[in-house]
């Protein structure tokens, strides 16, 4: 993996390899207007099989597959990559922002980007 490009105005997310081909391209749920998804340049830097998502109002113990980033005016683990299991069971689509902030993703886009996104890959996450 090269890098991830996550397009807010489309619910997007596309990874793209080291010659610039697409690799995967997928509908994700980003920040709403009271809790946008910050834009900008980041890289993974957190990797977690297993852990827990706090916020000031929810707890979700036990998502797997999450990848959170570093960057500029992040705090540590505070912007993820993660699975939405509770949005697939109340068959809410992706594609349509409902998140916290967060890069929500069908669970089997978080495994795959588990599985083939290293520590340090570059993320952009654009208008």
């Amino acid at each position: 993996m090269a890098r991830l490009v996550v397009d807010l105005s489309r619910q997007e997310l596309i990874a793209y390899d080291s010659r610039g081909r697409t690799l995967l391209r997928r509908a994700v749920s980003t920040g709403l207007p009271v809790s946008p998804t910050p834009r900008g340049s980041f890289v993974v830097a957190g990797r977690y099989e297993r852990t827990s998502l706090v916020g000031p109002d929810y707890r979700i113990e036990g998502v797997r597959h999450v990848l959170c980033l570093a960057g500029p005016g992040l705090r540590p683990d505070a912007i993820c990559f993660h699975p939405a299991p509770w949005q697939e069971a109340a068959r809410q689509r992706f594609g349509v922002p409902r998140s916290h902030g967060c890069i929500r993703t069908p669970s089997a886009t978080a495994r795959w980007l588990f599985e083939n996104t290293p520590a340090g890959t570059p993320v952009r996450i654009q208008p």
